[in-house]
């Protein structure tokens, strides 16, 4: 079988309670066949035995983890599947901090010979100590709720002694995917619309200053005092610095690998798509009397839905809540739902953004751009 590092025909069977596993020889990967990854993690793949002291499995606080993630990914558009010759994707196994590579069509794993020799020292430490974990657990289980208890009884007021959440922001800052092959026209060209727009507003260049007032969409309110065009315009327009900072960070982080992935028309369509969907949401199911929406939250959010199914593992730095932390597509999407929540009410997200989309509208774009692109990874599936 073919080694995808080696790219030569050099992986030869090795039999480990009952299985066969494939390894080449030269550079010490391994493939796992579905469900064979039990061999390597309960300790009966051969050529592991104990492996010396060194460096530590399974780093504590996952140290350095991210960095790890990130240069798999740069690897993994080299590799293919040694069974099917399909691409590889990674994933950081079972939340070691150890990545390996994954064939989705199969579901077998490559595990480069460092992976399989930190995964099986650090799986044989916890299976030596099973009975140490599990006393150690029991036992700091007990102290915190002892502590609990003590600091918030009955007649303690919980409320004034946990203070203040951080601001429940969350934006992208870089993601590791790979460079798009050609220039992403259509994402620059929004970015510069979009803030040109907003600086036009700001000094009322053109009589623009109470155009984004006419193009805002009234929440719950219908269709009738719509503009034609609203829908579609509304997003190329902000109610503020910070909705514009927001925006233009999703685009320019999101939207590079989006367009490399569907082409450049059709990427335009989507991001506009999205955003009117978006637009439709909050006149039609948003709350009445709620502010008026401006801005490019229900377009981004289409662009994030679509990034989620086409590069679910892809690691994303992104700020949140006072942290920067790295954290796989589906995990960012996650955080992203969550503030979504957070901000739908309160006075400092009306302070931040006076022209937001409802929660509706926000669902609404999300989902259009994470079927759309559903569909398109169906079709190139299907012509594959």
């Amino acid at each position: 079988m073919r080694c995808p590092f080696c790219k030569i025909d050099s992986m030869r069977p090795a039999d480990s309670g009952g299985n066969r596993i494939d390894r080449c020889p030269s550079c010490g990967a391994a493939w796992f066949d579905p469900g064979e990854i039990r061999e390597l993690t309960e300790g009966r793949f051969p050529e592991t035995g104990d492996f010396p002291a060194g460096k530590e499995a399974f780093p504590s606080g996952k140290e350095g983890g991210s960095a790890r993630m990130v240069r798999a990914w740069k690897k993994a558009p080299a590799l293919s599947c040694p069974r099917c010759s399909r691409p590889l994707s990674v994933i950081d196994f079972q939340n070691t901090g150890v990545p390996v590579f994954r064939c989705r069509e199969c579901g077998g794993l490559l595990v480069p010979r460092d992976a399989v020799e930190e995964l099986a020292r650090g799986f044989g430490i916890h299976r030596r100590n099973a009975a140490l974990y599990d006393a150690l657990g029991a036992s700091m289980a007990s102290e915190m709720r002892r502590r609990l208890e003590l600091r918030y009884g009955p007649d303690r007021e919980i409320g004034r002694e946990m203070g203040a959440p951080g601001i429940p922001v969350v934006v992208p800052l870089a993601d590791a995917g790979e460079a798009p092959g050609a220039p992403p026209v259509v994402t620059w060209g929004l970015l510069g619309l979009t803030i040109a727009l907003h600086l036009f507003g700001m000094i009322g260049l053109g009589g623009m200053d109470g155009l984004a007032a006419r193009l805002a969409l009234p929440s719950g309110a219908g269709f009738a005092n719509v503009p034609a065009f609203g829908p579609w315009l509304a997003p190329l327009f902000h109610g503020g610095i910070v909705p514009l900072a927001v925006g233009c960070l999703f685009l320019f982080v999101l939207g590079d690998n989006v367009e490399d992935r569907l082409g450049r028309a059709r990427f335009l369509f989507l991001y506009l798509a999205c955003g009117a969907i978006a637009g439709a949401a909050h006149v039609v199911w948003g709350k009445a009397g709620a502010p008026a929406a401006l801005g490019s939250a229900g377009a981004v959010a289409g662009v994030l839905g679509a990034y989620l199914v086409f590069f679910p593992q892809v690691p994303i730095s992104m700020y949140g809540a006072g942290r920067i932390v790295s954290v796989p597509a589906y995990l960012f999407a996650c955080a992203w739902a969550v503030a979504l929540f957070l901000w739908s009410w309160g006075p400092l997200a009306d302070i931040l953004n006076p022209a937001p989309y409802s929660l509706a509208g926000n669902l609404a774009g999300f989902a259009a751009g994470a079927a759309a692109a559903a569909l398109w990874r169906c079709r190139e599936e299907r012509s594959s």
